[in-house]
C-alpha cells in the first residue's frame, strides 16, 4: 500500500498537482526567494522558487534542500 501512494504522489509531482498527503510543510525564505517543502509519509516534494535556483525535487525523506548553484 505505501509503495502505491508513492507512485500516486509522484505521478501527481511529475503532473505538477499538489501531493494528497501532506504531514508537514516549511516555507524557507532566502534573499533571492522561497523554498517550499511538502513531507509525506516517507518522502518530501520540494519546490525551489529562487532567483539562484529554480525547480523541483521529490525523493526520501532524507534528501536536503539545497542551499544554491554550484558554478
Amino acid at each position: 500500500m505505501w509503495v502505491g501512494l508513492i507512485v500516486i504522489e509522484f505521478n501527481r509531482y511529475k503532473n505538477n498537482e499538489p501531493m494528497l498527503v501532506v504531514l508537514k510543510e516549511d516555507t524557507l525564505t532566502y534573499p533571492d526567494g522561497h523554498v517550499y517543502v511538502y513531507y509525506g509519509l516517507g518522502y518530501k516534494s520540494i519546490t525551489y522558487e529562487r532567483t539562484s535556483l529554480y525547480g523541483k525535487e521529490f525523493g526520501h525523506i532524507f534528501i536536503n534542500v539545497r542551499e544554491s548553484v554550484k558554478g
